[in-house]
């Protein structure tokens, strides 16, 4: 009797063909579908550009600039609105970056008895080595 009879190997390789094959089929599904995706927003932005190059009279034409909507303007002027938007928008870049520490209820490390593990580790380094 062998080792590693006959059987064992060729259910070992069967599986390991209808595992990589079934990985191979949906990679080939997957890229077929993102061609498929490809194609149709390469058809609608030529749609899109024939429509916005030219009007009646041969002029381009652009799409709208973007704008802010002020419900109650309160007096404000179109640069007065925008310097205020690009403050609002900095402010947000930089509070983005600074949310983590700010956000945090304590300080990294701070709660090191919370951590199950921490009294483990402790306890098998300050436990006297025994020899079998």
């Amino acid at each position: 009797m062998t080792p590693f009879p006959l059987v064992d190997w060729a259910w070992g390789a069967m599986m390991t063909v209808a595992g990589m094959g079934v990985v191979f089929g949906l990679l080939v599904l997957l890229w077929a579908l993102l061609r498929v995706i490809g194609r149709l927003d390469e058809a609608a932005v030529a749609r899109a550009s024939a429509v916005e190059e030219s009007d009646a009279a041969g002029a381009p034409v652009l799409p709208p600039p973007p704008g802010v909507t002020v419900s109650n303007a309160d007096g404000l002027d179109d640069d007065t609105i925008a310097a205020i938007a690009v403050a609002v928008i900095k402010h947000a870049d930089i509070r983005r970056k600074q949310a983590a520490p700010e956000m945090r209820a304590n300080a990294p490390g701070s709660q090191l008895w919370a951590s199950r593990w921490v009294p483990v580790g402790r306890a098998l380094q300050n436990a006297p080595r025994r020899s079998r």
